[in-house]
């Protein structure tokens, strides 16, 4: 069936939007798309309503979500041992099923079509992910503590799983996963490094969150985070590195050579206090591909990634002094159309051959009138409570702002979230 939006702002521009199959095919002038009356044909009405590419969120652990609230006002490695960790061991394949599922509702409300997650029993994810429609980047996690007979079995089990790959549908993707630099060994980032490549596949980790991470890695190996990491085969241009708040000169030099995409998550950096402001400049002057992402709801309490885009604006004028700095369209590229071409989805713009990953944004809304700059109402008004639809591939995930089977999934997270209490 051909999916047909009618009427729909795009880049200001009146215009019927034609999809078939998972791309976009025609961007014509409103009222100009005639069909030629073969096969089935669904119409959206759009008046008043712009069509812009929907969001990536490029770092989550979207079952997290069942851990929503469950520990604040800490500091990061007690939050992690003392509240998240223990829990996080009771987790079964089904609670991260659930868990997964909600996160996909709550992001697909706010605009977002791709994640990019790192969690626990990835076929439950792949599952999730084949039954919301979203895309999401499903990483194998090496989480050893450290303990190379541990990290040993872990790469036993990434053979094992990579051989048999479960369905996650025609949109997600697998990848690898490395935790940190404290709680994955040397010779589980080594395989992450050269599984990775054999395999072409992303790898998705966390570098340079905290101080307390930098100190101890310097004493430990001699060297920063990202130069330990590179040491090991680690960074390249399959990588992507989440938080990159504790970084030198030299460090910034080296993720640019390697070409590594870095992740900005505004909110969680803030809310568990770990470090310095992101220095985007840093990034920018390098040509450093930045992300945004929202981390996972125990530590941002939500997976909205305008609330996310907003932060990160606010935090580097307030932080640096500076009202010009991260101007509000490179936001918006970080918190989408960047995602979309890292991650190759092929999404990413409103134009004929694109992957139709496109949301639709009411500006007859209180928040968005009036609508003097889209871009800046986007990042900086409540832009997601003005999502009327959002498409994914090709498929509509929510339509007048109504998600199929949505309340049986919060019903059950929700029970499972009680649980882990």
């Amino acid at each position: 069936m051909a999916l047909l939006i009618r009427h729909a702002l795009v880049e200001g521009a009146e215009s019927d939007i034609l999809i078939q199959g998972e791309r976009i095919t025609q961007v014509v002038p409103a009222d100009s798309f005639r069909f030629d009356g073969r096969g089935e044909l669904q119409v959206i009405e759009a008046r008043g309503m712009a069509a812009i590419p929907s969001l990536v969120n490029a770092h989550t652990h979207s079952a997290m979500t069942l851990l929503r609230g469950i520990a604040e006002d800490m500091d990061l490695m007690p939050w992690l041992n003392e509240a998240i960790w223990p829990r996080e061991a009771r987790l079964t394949a089904e609670d991260v099923y659930w868990g997964t599922r909600l996160a996909a509702i709550e992001m697909i409300r706010a605009g977002t079509t791709l994640a990019a997650d790192m969690y626990f029993f990835p076929e439950a994810q792949a599952q999730a992910a084949r039954d919301s429609g979203m895309r999401l980047v499903i990483a194998f996690p090496l989480i050893d503590g450290l303990d190379e007979a541990r990290g040993l079995a872990q790469q036993k089990a990434c053979d094992e799983f990579f051989g048999r790959l479960p369905d996650c549908g025609p949109v997600s993707i697998f990848a690898l996963a490395g935790h940190s630099v404290y709680a994955t060994s040397a010779s589980s980032w080594r395989y992450i490094a050269r599984f990775a490549k054999e395999h072409g596949l992303f790898i998705h980790l966390h570098l340079a969150e905290t101080e307390t991470e930098d100190r101890e890695c310097r004493a430990r190996t001699g060297m920063s985070p990202t130069a330990y990491l590179d040491s090991l085969g680690v960074l390249g241009p399959n990588t992507f590195a989440a938080h990159c708040l504790w970084l030198d000169v030299r460090d910034w030099d080296l993720l640019a050579q390697r070409n590594v995409t870095v992740v900005h998550n505004p909110v969680s950096n803030m809310k568990l206090a770990s470090g310095p402001a992101f220095d985007y400049e840093a990034a920018r002057r390098r040509g450093v591909r930045v992300l945004l992402g929202t981390d996972g709801a125990a530590s941002n309490n939500s997976l909205n990634l305008f609330s996310d885009m907003k932060m990160a604006g606010l935090l580097q004028k307030h932080h640096y002094k500076d009202p010009k700095r991260w101007p509000v369209r490179e936001i918006l590229a970080a918190a989408s159309r960047n995602g979309h071409v890292f991650f190759g989805s092929g999404g990413g713009r409103i134009e004929a051959d694109a992957s139709a990953d496109l949301v639709l944004i009411d500006l007859a809304r209180a928040e968005m009138t009036p609508c003097h700059d889209l871009a800046s109402n986007l990042v900086y008004a409540n832009a997601s409570a003005a999502i009327d639809t959002t498409i994914c591939a090709g498929r509509v995930l929510m339509l007048h702002g109504v998600i199929e089977g949505e309340k049986e999934v919060r019903e059950e997270a929700a029970r499972r979230a009680q649980g882990l209490k």
